[in-house]
């Protein structure tokens, strides 16, 4: 049996507002439609999903942020049982990443 990866990318939004009080996610794009497979290793790397390879998760099981997306909160209702170990993870942590960096049960590739 597979697993695969479910969620949506989120985008935060005033609408003419700076009141960040008023801001609120909103479900841009389906990772479906970027996302043409499985990886385990970026499963294992993002959030400790069959994370054969022994990487520290970037995000491992966070939950479902309070204030996610309607579109979002809906779609992980409608994935039960299937949408296990949900987490979420920010641009600005991503952008951080190495992504050269070796995972430790691989032994230097």
């Amino acid at each position: 049996m597979g697993a695969d990866i479910h969620g949506f990318v989120e985008c935060r939004a005033t609408y003419g507002t700076l009141d960040e009080d008023k801001a609120r996610w909103h479900a841009a794009i389906d990772l479906d439609l970027l996302y043409g497979g499985r990886s385990y290793d970026a499963f294992g790397c993002l959030f400790g999903v069959r994370n054969h390879a022994g990487f520290r998760p970037l995000a491992g099981d966070r939950g479902i942020p309070a204030d996610v997306s309607s579109r979002t909160r809906q779609a992980y209702q409608e994935w039960d049982p299937d949408g296990h170990s949900p987490s979420w993870i920010s641009w600005a942590e991503l952008a951080t990443v190495d992504w050269d960096e070796v995972p430790p049960g691989c032994g230097g590739w």
